[in-house]
């Protein structure tokens, strides 16, 4: 059988007992794996595996950890970070009375997933500027270099309005340690929903939109004090509305924006990937895709993925430790419901390969969708992926079937099978 043949190793959705049924149309499904304990989380709900997918058990993000601020809230993320054998959980709390809010990361060491015992740091607006009184954080990123922790957040006033976007970070040998915490911070406001790369190794780049036409990426080395930026011009594009009513007129890009969700670093390439409106040669919602040349800043190409068929949106992307890059993504309209897709990018592709993992039966009766999903590599085997999304198997949000997908190529199978019979 070849080589090149595309696996899914496992493709798994998740039950109401896994999600307490706090599942939503607006999904966020994150995921991070430590060989057969797994972790997921969405926007309501988090949930767990100590048996690499077999068996789950819902984690109440309302009341695992103390509440803080007006109580958890929503856009949760997680993270398996190897090198330090370290699981990363993200929450987002809710504004209080003085429309400030908190995020929290959470820790865990090692094979650990079967307690509650986390250790957490709170961070307020008002706790990094003591100018940046009710203010809220929102819209989280998070990604890892060789030796720190990023995240990014979107920071508006009590009336809503974005003020600027704010990166942090942190030193992972002291959230390994679980001490002090001392750690970075950089704010533009200029630029919002800064978008981190994932493979990233003693720098770190983001990137944002400054018009449609033109992006800005930032470079923020882990020895620097300071952010490096340049703009990259791109092919115009279409947006920021889009449309692709399925079989039964529902609208899942009703809510779709142009915000990069897809950014990672490998091979000395820097890729960047969102949501862009159909123009004349492209009739439906497809991904723009931009990659950089990371010595000299110039743009490569636009291997954009579109289809005359059917939409594409919400693109997630990740290197694995051979350079080759993963994807997870949402497809549908005209005569197909939203699927989930995962996908990839190396020497047998050029430039991409997709296998569909599951299909909606119907559209979001709200016409809503998003707002990202995630993929990272596969630990720790680091050639193949795990991916993670949804697809709506009913009419409403608690009919939202969450995805746990491992994938990659027939290549690395054994790579995969070792680490499951070890």
């Amino acid at each position: 059988m070849p080589a090149s043949d595309f696996r899914l190793f496992a493709n798994i959705g998740l039950d109401d007992s896994a999600t307490g049924t706090q599942t939503s149309t607006i999904g966020e499904p994150s995921l991070g794996n430590n060989g057969r304990q797994l972790f997921v989380t969405g926007n309501w709900y988090a949930t767990r595996s100590l048996d690499n997918g077999a068996n789950w058990q819902f984690v109440s993000p309302s009341t695992t950890l103390p509440s803080a601020a007006g109580g958890f809230c929503c856009d949760q993320l997680t993270e398996y970070v190897p090198s330090r054998d370290m699981t990363i959980w993200l929450l987002q709390y809710r504004r209080d009375v003085n429309d400030e809010n908190v995020y929290r990361i959470a820790i865990k060491r090692g094979a650990t997933l079967d307690n509650n015992a986390w250790h957490w740091w709170d961070f307020s607006p008002r706790g990094v500027n003591a100018d940046w009184t009710g203010l809220w954080f929102d819209y989280p990123h998070m990604a890892t270099t060789d030796d720190h922790l990023f995240v990014t957040f979107n920071v508006f006033n009590g009336a809503g309005r974005w003020q600027r976007a704010v990166v942090f970070k942190f030193p992972l040998d002291t959230l390994e340690a679980g001490t002090s915490l001392g750690y970075r911070w950089w704010s533009t406001t200029q630029n919002g929903s800064l978008r981190l790369t994932k493979g990233a190794g003693e720098t770190m780049y983001f990137g944002s939109h400054n018009n449609r036409s033109q992006l800005r990426l930032f470079q923020w080395q882990e020895t620097a004090t300071s952010v490096e930026s340049w703009n990259i011009n791109v092919t115009q594009w279409n947006g920021p509305t889009y449309s692709a009513p399925g079989p039964d007129g529902r609208d899942w890009l009703g809510r779709c924006d142009p915000r990069i969700t897809g950014a990672w670093v490998a091979e000395g390439i820097i890729g960047f990937m969102w949501t862009v409106d159909s123009k004349r040669d492209r009739p439906l919602p497809h991904i723009r895709v931009a990659r950089i040349d990371a010595s000299s800043k110039a743009l490569i190409d636009q291997p954009d993925i579109w289809s005359r068929k059917a939409a594409w949106a919400y693109p997630a992307a990740s290197p694995n430790c051979r350079g080759d890059i993963g994807y997870s993504m949402f497809y549908g309209g005209g005569e197909r419901h939203p699927g989930h897709v995962v996908g990839i990018r190396d020497a047998f592709a050029s430039p991409y390969n997709f296998a569909l993992t599951r299909t909606s039966t119907n559209g979001p009766s709200a016409n809503k969708w998003g707002d990202y999903c995630c993929v990272e590599p596969h630990s720790p085997d680091g050639l193949t992926w795990v991916a993670s999304g949804y697809t709506l198997r009913g009419d409403s949000g608690a009919d939202v079937e969450p995805r746990y997908v491992h994938f990659g190529r027939r290549r690395d199978e054994r790579a995969a099978e070792r680490w499951e019979n070890s």
